[in-house]
């Protein structure tokens, strides 16, 4: 029992590195299209991509903690993120 409450630990500090390192990337981005927007407008796409990684893997630490609801609220979030990265892909005209 106790291996596997480390575990999960172990496993909810991954997710929270991988969002830190998500996060760090999507503000990266989001600083390089405002540098120059006309240049750089596919990266909408990605900023939202990475946003809906952000939004499902906490949504997953959230189901590993017994909060379902949480996770099907972020899960939903994750999933319109998909959609307007899809959106975007198609006005912008692709990466």
């Amino acid at each position: 029992m106790k291996s596997r409450g480390k575990f999960a630990k172990f496993v909810r500090s991954m997710i929270d590195i991988l969002n830190i390192l998500l996060a760090l990337s999507a503000i990266a981005l989001a600083v390089m299209v405002f540098i120059n927007t006309e240049d750089n407008r596919g990266l909408f796409t990605i900023i939202f991509i990475v946003g809906a990684a952000m939004n499902f893997i906490t949504g997953i630490k959230f189901f590993m903690t017994d909060r379902k609801g949480s996770a099907i609220g972020v899960w939903i979030a994750a999933a319109v993120l998909g959609v307007l990265a899809f959106f975007t892909y198609r006005i912008v005209g692709g990466l």
